[in-house]
């Protein structure tokens, strides 16, 4: 389920799980693409995300996918990168707010957002290695543009769940925080820094950051 609130200059995305976790499936990925397809010509200047029920997405569901074509896959693939390309070339600046689990894909998720922060308690992994695939949503290509070479050469190739710490060292996370009050009421102040800016400036700086990524 998915829950979008706008208010003023700002966009709450909220990801709420139908069972334990926030899974990436089709049908997700598919709601979250029409929702943010909304914001593109509003007077939004800000897109929050966020996840609950401890996690902030965890990919696919890896049994669903086992029973996949390679036709199936390549569009499934395909999917993910519209959404993830999709944020990055949004007019607006993209915040991920991790409290809990970001796990394959929704690490992929993460990296497609402009700025990432998270909670201590939170924990990441892209397990692929373990299970002998390889991301189809271009978290292999995205992720290294965002940390240190040392730190995202282990994530990859040991695929062990790390702390939020590590992923701060390694350049993924702006900042890391107690619990997700205080990280809510940083965001807050941090937010206000932007809204500030006149829309189209905040949409063109974005664009020239992002190519030289």
């Amino acid at each position: 389920m998915i829950e979008l609130n706008i208010q003023d200059e700002i966009a709450y995305l909220n990801l709420k799980p139908e069972d334990r976790f926030n899974i990436l499936n089709t049908s997700t990925i598919k709601e979250i693409i029409a929702k943010i397809k909304v914001l593109i010509d509003s007077p939004v200047k800000v897109i929050r995300i966020f996840g609950e029920g401890g996690s902030f997405a965890v990919g696919a569901n890896i049994r669903t996918m086992l029973g996949y074509s390679g036709y199936d896959a390549k569009g499934f693939s395909r999917l993910g990168n519209r959404l993830f390309n999709l944020l990055q070339e949004l007019p607006q600046v993209v915040i991920a707010e991790i409290d809990g689990f970001c796990m394959g894909g929704g690490v992929d998720f993460a990296a497609s957002a402009d700025f990432r922060f998270a909670t201590k308690k939170s924990k990441f992994a892209h397990p692929g290695s373990k299970l002998g695939i390889i991301t189809g949503f271009g978290g292999t290509q995205r992720i290294p543009r965002l940390m240190k070479f040392s730190y995202y050469q282990e994530f990859f190739i040991t695929g062990d769940l790390y702390d939020a710490k590590f992923l701060y060292e390694g350049g993924f996370l702006l900042k890391i925080f107690e619990d997700k009050a205080t990280m809510r009421s940083f965001v807050d102040e941090f937010v206000k820094k932007i809204i500030n800016k006149n829309r189209v400036h905040i949409y063109y700086l974005k664009q020239m950051v992002n190519k030289g990524r």
